[in-house]
């Protein structure tokens, strides 16, 4: 929540008007396993939600790794089911914006495209250079 104007400014949104929080499912935690309903729907738990006054949400996950972070498949189921978690107990008709917010960025794979932004540590800290 400290960094939410570094975020912003590597957004590209630092003028835009928003609201952020973290975010749990209803359900979260509940049922069978950590993040499992017991009618196997699973919850979710968002690290960062910056909701903009231009309609979209961005869900923040951040993810530590020594180098760039490479999205694998189960990264990727992680981030659709956290995305339609969200939508689904929400009910929002905003536009749903998956940023990672990573050490060194995010490696370019086949699942690279799950996203539609990332945040680096450059970005968080580069006042601090």
């Amino acid at each position: 929540m400290l960094h939410v104007p570094q975020i912003k400014k590597a957004l590209g949104i630092s003028g835009v008007s928003t609201w952020q929080s973290s975010w749990r499912s209803e359900d979260y935690g509940k049922g069978r396993g950590k993040g499992e309903r017991a009618d196997d729907v699973k919850g979710a738990q968002i690290d960062l939600l910056i909701e903009r006054k231009d309609d979209v949400i961005n869900i923040c996950e951040m993810k530590w790794s020594d180098g760039q972070f490479a999205i694998d498949s189960q990264c990727a189921s992680g981030l659709i089911d956290k995305r339609e978690a969200f939508l689904r107990e929400t009910g929002t008709k905003k536009a749903i914006h998956i940023t990672m917010i990573t050490v060194r960025g995010v490696k370019h794979n086949s699942y690279y495209n799950e996203i539609q932004s990332e945040v680096t540590a450059d970005d968080l800290f580069e006042d601090a250079r």
